[in-house]
């Protein structure tokens, strides 16, 4: 069975709290009229601000959510995954992976794959009067790493990213740790066979 995971793009001006930004003055106008719209208008102006700003936060988490691109191809046997700037995709049939990180990108035989491994730290502490669990650095830290046997490009690093949630929340923790620990799985069977 070939499946493919994808997540609908979301759309900013689609989002609830951009559209009380935009009613909430439009709402205050027709119950005082124009004098009301005035002497209200730094508690709606900053009230809208701060949804605007909730909703641009929410839109970005969701547009990375949907930015990850899986296919798993158990009848055609192309396997690949691409979030950001990275990309991988195993031939099955042909015995190549294809690996992009930045602006570099490589084949390989499988044979030249030396190991793989995911990394997801979850926890470090933040300094100071503020001590609370900053998983802002984990994103920069974590992904799946496949190490090849090649001197100018050794290892690669393709990046991963919550489909639910975002990387503050357990349950983003959990989608992505549940989509590393798939792909393990794929290079366990395809490269060990």
């Amino acid at each position: 069975m070939t499946a493919k995971t994808e997540v609908k793009q979301p759309n900013f001006l689609m989002m609830k709290r951009v559209w009380i930004a935009i009613a909430l003055p439009i709402v205050i106008f027709y119950f005082s009229g124009i004098q009301g719209l005035v002497q209200l208008a730094v508690v709606w102006i900053f009230a809208s601000i701060m949804l605007l700003m909730f909703a641009y936060k929410k839109f970005r988490i969701k547009k990375w959510n949907a930015s990850t691109r899986d296919h798993f191809g158990e009848q055609d046997g192309m396997w690949s995954h691409e979030f950001g700037s990275t990309f991988m995709k195993l031939d099955q049939q042909r015995g190549l992976i294809h690996l992009k990180e930045e602006n570099k990108q490589k084949t390989y035989p499988f044979s030249a794959i030396k190991e793989w491994r995911y990394n997801l730290p979850t926890t470090r502490e933040r300094a100071g009067i503020n001590k609370e669990l900053d998983r802002t650095h984990d994103f920069r830290e974590s992904g799946f790493y496949i190490a090849v046997d090649d001197v100018q490009y050794p290892e690669w690093r393709v990046m991963f990213f919550p489909q639910k949630g975002d990387f503050n929340s357990q349950e983003g923790i959990r989608d992505t740790e549940l989509q590393l620990k798939r792909w393990m799985h794929i290079f366990d069977n395809l490269i060990n066979k």
